[in-house]
């Protein structure tokens, strides 16, 4: 067992300032009082960015594995403090010793340090939400125990809201405090913390650092009367260079825990099989399997299996290659879809399960159906690698950088509450991610593969659970091909600059990369030709539920602006003659089943500014006029439904088509978690107000076209009220107490023949809460 010597010149060096307590110099040769246990070590033979079951790199392209070791490969200036999480371990409440230790290296020379951050969230975020913590400090960030390139040991600080680079040291006393250990790096240092409990709920820290090949102890730190709320919640390796310079950074290896005070959860980690999603049409089951960046020269690909309710024995489906975007597609055409299934993904050479779940019998009419309507979700209300959260307007309450006000991923409470309705399917009408949050966009680099997974895997990793028993179907949107907005135009201009050019911007193999993840598992495209640069398309229909549906893409052919002719007059294309021919054949399909069409965004541009006249939006699709009023037609030909999202605003309108209420029914679902908020403001003036509602009633756009307006669930501040206190371009709010965000529920009715459309906040129990005002809307269908 290893002990020390207390060395009283080292407190004497720090000065008059700091006198040692007690319980400092006994914690300087206090014996060990936990042991150690390795984080489910791994010697593989292998180089790949997934680090393993245990970490989450923030960023995945800032860290990999590398034959036993975990390295930092970035060591830019402005990205100070790398951090992987540890996913299976996190600090309790318990007044217990806990304990962890890790071998460091520098791997590139400058100034800089690493070691190991300790409380992250403070005890109030969920695993996956203190996973995130990264570069800029703030309320709940919890401390450092970290050494630098010159030997020195410190612990510090990252909870501080307001010098949030600063990382400023804590007091201490120890061994070797002024000057640096004297280390040789080509050994390795070991740096080993313990957290021991002392009288008073309060805890020391030591901090001890060995020479990696000797075992020798070079010296130690303490930090003394520790409150008990610094040492709960996630624990995480950080490497960082110093403050605003290109530095160093640094590997990790032999990573060991010990000790009550430190909880151990397997089920936490991360697999190599981040999750599956499926879809049924008939007797078509297509499935899409989500696998972390692993080394695809190892694993090439992967089996589908799966067995019918009853059966003992696993049926082998097809062994399909892991693809671009490290997702494996899978298509089973003979499917019995009247018979509930087992599904499982194993490696082709073992009968390892990497992930299963079950494929559910189509319930066709004999229920009610039920559909979940998602759309827009940010992780978290501001990004957590730029300094300073400032208020968008006064109202707002400051939001904690490392709390649940800040942090909304993984949106626990809006998926249970969502789940709890017990959905049938589950639609996601796109911006499943955004490319700014929770970390700067990284589209414009040559990793911009891996940063866009960084995104997808966080909404992966919120959704998993609810989907992995249920069909869903998805739709990409702007955001999601890393566009702030989207004029696809067929992929024509996809060469020239400006997204308003029109066009696909980023690379095009990140672009079909996205279509393959989100779109995968859609049922069969109604003509699969290809865009411009081979983009693929998914929209088609499918039947499910007794209901005949039809996936379009309004994003994918529409025109670029016209910003020079009068938005009335101003002409061209929204869903294109492709989708526009598939959607009239569409209405003979499927006789007698009502019909439900999926897109993006609702076509029309039913907003207004802070006096309630109409705003000019050509994001909205309510632009083009003329293929906007072509699209209503034919979906009002097929008396069809339509749902989507995007514009972060829940609303029920008829869109018109020679008057207000002629066309079809559309219910865009509220966004999940978005900062960019909308409203719609009749101020009681209206025509035509649906039940009283002040809200409702007959609208034009401003491109001429037609609506009545049946609910809106604006943001809870006026358009006036925040006007008054905006001083941005934008019309960003952060905080959810201002919002009206959830998830849209559609019951199919087979029995009365209607639709009920439900609009829930994201915190409102389904068996207790209530919906937003002015749901539900119901609506009779005809077939």
């Amino acid at each position: 067992m290893r002990r020390r010597t207390f060395i009283k010149a080292a407190t004497a060096s720090m000065g008059g300032a700091l006198i040692a307590s007690c319980a400092g110099k006994l914690a300087a040769s206090r014996p060990d009082m936990t042991g150690l246990s390795p984080i489910t070590p791994s010697t593989d033979d292998d180089i790949r960015t997934y680090l393993g079951a245990d970490y989450w790199g923030n960023r995945l392209q800032d860290w990999r594995y590398n034959n036993g070791q975990i390295e930092c490969l970035n060591d830019e200036k402005d990205f100070e403090i790398r951090t992987v999480s540890l996913l299976t371990r996190e600090l309790n409440n318990a007044h217990s010793p806990g304990r962890i230790s890790a071998r460091v290296q520098p791997i590139a020379e400058g100034e800089g340090f690493s070691g190991f951050l300790l409380g992250v969230g403070a005890g109030r975020l969920d695993y996956r939400a203190a996973a995130l913590a990264n570069r800029v400090s703030g309320e709940g960030g919890g401390f450092m125990a970290v050494i630098d390139d010159k030997g020195q040991l410190s612990f510090r600080d990252f909870s501080d809201s307001e010098k949030t680079l600063s990382y400023e040291k804590y007091e201490i006393i120890g061994e070797n405090v002024s000057n640096g250990l004297a280390v040789n790096w080509d050994n390795g240092v070991v740096l080993d913390c313990h957290i021991d409990p002392v009288e008073g709920g309060l805890f020391d820290v030591r901090l001890i650092a060995y020479d990696a090949k000797t075992d020798a102890e070079l010296g130690f730190i303490v930090r003394t009367g520790v409150e008990s709320y610094q040492l709960a919640g996630g624990m995480m390796l950080l490497s960082s260079s110093a403050v605003g310079t290109q530095g160093s950074r640094w590997s990790f290896a032999d990573v060991r825990t010990g000790g009550d005070k430190i909880d151990v959860d397997q089920s936490r980690g991360l697999e190599p099989l981040m999750g599956c999603m499926h879809s049924l049409n008939r007797n078509v089951m297509k499935m899409t399997a989500q696998f972390m960046p692993i080394n695809l020269d190892k694993y090439p690909r992967a089996r589908l299996e799966y067995k019918k309710e009853g059966d003992a024995n696993w049926s082998n489906g097809q062994t399909r290659d892991i693809e671009d975007g490290f997702v494996a597609l899978y298509r089973v055409d003979d499917w019995d879809y009247t018979k509930n299934y087992r599904y499982r993904i194993v490696w082709p050479d073992s009968d390892q399960t990497l992930f299963e779940g079950e494929i559910v019998a189509d319930p066709q009419n004999s229920k009610e159906l039920k559909i979940a309507l998602y759309s827009c979700i940010i992780p978290t209300a501001r990004a957590l690698d730029r300094e300073g959260i400032p208020k968008k307007i006064p109202q707002e309450k400051t939001l904690g950088r490392y709390t649940p006000e800040n942090i909304f991923f993984p949106h626990t409470q809006v998926v249970e509450n969502c789940d709890g309705h017990e959905p049938d399917l589950y639609v996601f009408c796109g911006d499943q991610y955004y490319e700014t949050y929770p970390v700067r966009r990284g589209s414009h680099t040559k990793d911009a593969k891996l940063d866009t997974l960084y995104r997808w895997y966080l909404w992966y990793w919120t959704y998993r659970e609810s989907i992995r028993n249920r069909p869903s179907i998805m739709v990409a949107d702007d955001h999601d091909v890393l566009q702030g907005n989207l004029w696809g135009n067929a992929g024509d201009a996809s060469e020239m600059p400006k997204e308003e050019d029109g066009g696909f911007k980023w690379d095009k193999s990140v672009v079909r990369m996205v279509y393959r993840m989100q779109h995968g598992h859609n049922p069969d495209a109604y003509d699969p030709t290809p865009i411009k640069y081979d983009i693929p398309v998914t929209y088609g229909s499918f039947v499910y539920g007794g209901t005949s549906f039809a996936v379009v893409e309004d994003r994918k052919f529409k025109s670029p602006p016209d910003y020079v002719t009068n938005p009335l007059d101003t002409r061209g294309e929204l869903l294109g003659a492709r989708q526009e021919a598939f959607l009239k054949a569409w209405k003979d399909m499927d006789v007698g089943l009502p019909k439900v069409v999926i897109t993006a965004s609702i076509w029309g541009s039913p907003q207004t500014d802070d006096k309630g006249e109409p705003l000019l939006d050509y994001d909205a699709n309510g632009f083009p006029p003329d293929g906007r009023t072509r699209a209503v037609k034919l979906v009002a030909d097929a008396k069809a439904l339509v749902i989507a999202g995007d514009q972060h605003l829940g609303m029920v309108a008829h869109q018109g088509v020679n008057d207000f209420d002629d066309g079809a029914l559309f219910f865009a679902g509220p966004a999940t978690a978005a900062f960019w908020q909308r409203w719609f403001e009749g101020g009681g003036k209206l025509d035509n107000q649906y039940k009283g509602g002040a809200n409702t009633g007959n609208f034009v756009d401003t491109f001429g076209n037609k609506m009545r307006v049946l609910a809106v669930s604006n943001p809870k501040v006026t358009h006036a009220e925040f006007e008054a206190g905006n001083e941005t371009w934008g019309k960003f709010i952060a905080d959810r107490d201002l919002k009206s965000e959830g998830y849209g529920i559609i019951k199919v009715r087979h029995d009365t023949k209607d639709f009920v459309l439900e609009n829930w906040p994201w915190d409102a129990d389904p068996k207790t809460g209530k919906q937003f005002d002015g749901w539900p809307v119901i609506h009779k269908y005809t077939v």
